[in-house]
Formats: C-alpha cells, sequence, structure tokens
C-alpha cells in the first residue's frame, strides 16, 4: 500500500525539486552581504534569499541543493542581464561636508563687472591707490603741455602766413628795438602791450612783481646797449607778487623771498594801492640809477597798470599811466600825455 503511494507522488516531487531549483538561480544573484538600498531610491524590495524562503510543502528537510537543470539555464541567465537594470545605484555620501551657497544672486554680473555705460554699485566701488593718482596727474601736465605747446606752434604759423619771407628776414638781425619793458611774470602783466607787428620793436624782461633788482643786468643792456629811450616798468589788477609782499611769505622759498624783499609796500595794503605803490618806487629806482641817460634827455622812464577790473575808472582792460618820469598826479599825466612831453621831469625844472 505504501509503495503504490511513493511511487505516485515522485513525480510531484521531481516538480517541487525543479520548480525550487529555479527560484533558487534567480534569487541566487540578489544574495549579498548586504541588501541593496532599493527602498531610498523607490524600487521595489528584493525578495529574500533562498535561504529565508520557506520549505515546498513535502521536501525533505536538509536535502542537499542540485545543480540547475537544462531547462532552468536560459532563464537563469535572462534574470542575470535583467538584474543590473532593476538595481538602483547605492547611494554615496559626500566625504567632505559642502560650502553654504553664496547669498547673492549668481544669476547677475560679479560686482568687478558691469555692462558697457553702466555704472558700478556703490558698495563694491573700489577706491584708486595713491599711484593711480600720480599717473593721472602726470598724463593731465602731458596733456597741458601738449596743448600749450601746440597753441605756440599754431601761432607762429599764423604769423608767418600773414608775413613776407623778407620781413621776417629783417627780424632776424633787427637788434635796435625802440622801448626795453619791464612786465610782471604773470599773464596778465604783459598781454597785448601794443600788439601786432609792434610786439617785435620791444625788449621785454618778465620777473615777479615787474623790479628793477630782480632784473637790473637785463634792463641795463635795453638801456644802455641796445639804446631804448624808453623803459616802462608794467603792473596789473590782482598781482600775485603784491598780494604775498603785503602778508606773510615766510613760508616760500629763499631766493623767493629775497625778491619780494625788494618789493616795498605797507603790509595789508589791497592789491591796487600796492602795485600803484610798488610801480612809482620802481620808477624812481630807475631814475636814479640811470641818472645820466635822464640828466641827457635820453632816457623817459614810465610806469603803467593794465586795469582788468576798471579800478582807475578809465575803462576795464585798459593800460594805465600812472608815472611819468616821476609825476603821479594823474591831471598832470593826462596833460604830458596829450602833448607828448614824456621827457619832462618835474624835480628838474623841465
Amino acid at each position: 500500500m505504501m509503495l503504490p503511494l511513493l511511487l505516485s507522488l515522485q513525480p510531484a516531487w521531481a516538480d517541487d525539486a525543479s520548480g525550487n531549483q529555479v527560484q533558487q538561480v534567480i534569487k541566487l544573484p540578489l544574495k549579498l552581504n548586504k541588501p541593496p538600498q532599493a527602498a531610498e531610491h523607490g524600487a521595489a524590495p528584493a525578495a529574500k534569499p533562498a535561504a529565508e524562503a520557506k520549505p515546498a510543502e513535502g521536501k525533505p528537510e536538509g536535502k542537499p541543493e542540485g545543480k540547475p537543470t537544462e531547462a532552468a539555464k536560459p532563464a537563469a541567465e535572462a534574470v542575470k542581464k535583467a538584474e543590473p537594470a532593476k538595481a538602483a545605484p547605492e547611494k554615496m555620501e559626500p566625504g567632505v561636508p559642502m560650502a553654504k551657497p553664496p547669498t547673492r544672486d549668481l544669476s547677475q554680473p560679479s560686482p568687478e563687472v558691469r555692462a558697457p555705460g553702466g555704472k558700478p554699485r556703490a558698495a563694491h566701488r573700489v577706491k584708486p591707490r595713491r599711484p593711480a593718482k600720480h599717473v593721472e596727474k602726470a598724463a593731465g601736465e602731458a596733456g597741458q603741455v601738449k596743448g600749450v605747446v601746440g597753441s605756440i606752434l599754431k601761432a607762429n604759423s599764423a604769423y608767418i602766413a600773414k608775413h613776407s619771407p623778407g620781413y621776417l628776414a629783417k627780424l632776424g638781425g633787427r637788434a635796435a628795438p625802440r622801448a626795453t619793458v619791464v612786465a610782471c611774470s604773470s599773464p596778465g602783466g604783459n598781454v597785448g602791450m601794443l600788439g601786432g607787428e609792434a610786439d617785435a620793436d620791444l625788449f621785454v624782461i618778465s620777473n615777479l612783481g615787474n623790479q628793477l633788482a630782480s632784473s637790473e643786468g637785463s634792463i641795463e643792456y635795453g638801456v644802455r646797449d641796445l639804446r631804448t629811450p624808453l623803459l616802462m616798468f608794467v603792473s596789473h589788477t590782482g598781482c600775485g607778487a603784491i598780494k604775498a609782499a603785503a602778508g606773510d611769505y615766510s613760508n616760500l622759498g629763499p631766493a623767493v623771498q629775497k625778491e619780494l624783499d625788494n618789493i616795498e609796500i605797507p603790509k595789508g595794503i589791497d592789491a591796487t594801492n600796492g602795485a600803484l605803490i610798488n610801480i612809482n618806487n620802481q620808477v624812481e629806482g630807475a631814475i636814479l640809477k640811470f641818472s645820466g641817460e635822464v640828466e641827457a634827455g635820453r632816457l623817459a622812464v614810465l610806469g603803467g597798470y593794465y586795469d582788468f577790473n576798471n579800478d582807475l575808472k578809465q575803462g576795464r582792460g585798459k593800460l594805465v599811466i600812472t608815472n611819468i618820469n616821476g609825476e603821479t598826479d594823474p591831471a598832470r599825466i593826462r596833460e604830458l600825455t596829450r602833448s607828448g612831453r614824456y621827457f619832462h621831469y618835474g624835480f628838474m625844472g623841465r
């Protein structure tokens, strides 16, 4: 009775064993030391290993697992090929902690970059270094020199264009000017003296405060060697030398102080009255120095003032004669000017 029953159950056991072998082959690649973290990536959980699976009914416990049959090999190979596509990669944590993201908007340009025509942000504006100031100053001075030289050359070209070669040749050989003029070095002290071609007839000397003492040698050369019959000292409105001489100039250089010491005017006097007093002092000093020429009637010594502010009420910018051979009275000066008596010396009875 038992023998037929066992014979009838043998095919079922063979089928169960074959099914279990296929199931074990499918699950063998998934038997790892650690189960894959597929749940973290949203994948389906892996099946339990065959060791943990419940034994099939009717299979004897402790029976060793056999090799897969030929029929199960294609299925096992298909599982092996499909398994890598199903398994999700293990998530790796970074070994170095990441820095916090920047607070500013990275879609905008950095503070050092700006679009053409735009202005840099005030919060990120970089202050120029000190060397940049020196470079900027040097560039400004170079531009100034270039402009001045260009203006001088342009004026020279215009002067040449208005005169013939013969006229220019005479200027080169002319050594007999008609007057020696001592002007202030400031631009306002020597503009438009006579104008045009008459400027070529002047022996012009410029110094600080239109002084005799500062340029005595040059003035003597004009009067005695070039034999000019007129010596004229010309000042102007707002003379810087007069303002300096009327104040405290102890902070200036020794050579400058020496020249200002020769300007004998009261401290604190206004610039116009100080300039007029200085003119009179220069005329008086020249009369004493060139007394021989004065007594012989060969030299007239005059003083003039460029009145840019119309302080003397004779017209803005006019060159006003303020001293003729020591005469300073405005009415007498007008009379001598109208009559042309420039060699009149009141102290000599002429």
